[in-house]
């Protein structure tokens, strides 16, 4: 999230990419994801607030809430070809 910030610091309409954002956050939503110090991120901070309206409403509530991270190795880039085809990339 703090990438994405950054990122819509320099460039206001950068929004979160969906197709992947989306099965992470459901991952999350099941259990799925580590507490912060189990990958040394104890030192990601939120950022409070990142510019995309997406992040901000869904995505960091529910990093949050959940206090966990879940990386995105966990994403199954086929799953997502299949479901959106390849412009989703």
């Amino acid at each position: 999230m703090q990438i994405l910030a950054s990122l819509c610091e320099v460039f206001p309409h950068t929004q979160a990419w969906r197709p992947g954002f989306v099965p992470l956050a459901k991952l999350l939503e099941s259990g799925a994801g580590h507490a912060p110090q189990w990958a040394a991120k104890a030192l990601q901070t939120d950022p409070g607030a990142t510019g995309c309206v997406y992040a901000d409403s869904a995505l960091l509530p529910l990093l949050r809430v959940k206090d966990r991270f879940i990386d995105q190795e966990a994403l199954d880039l086929n799953a997502i070809i299949r479901s959106h085809g390849s412009a989703a990339m």
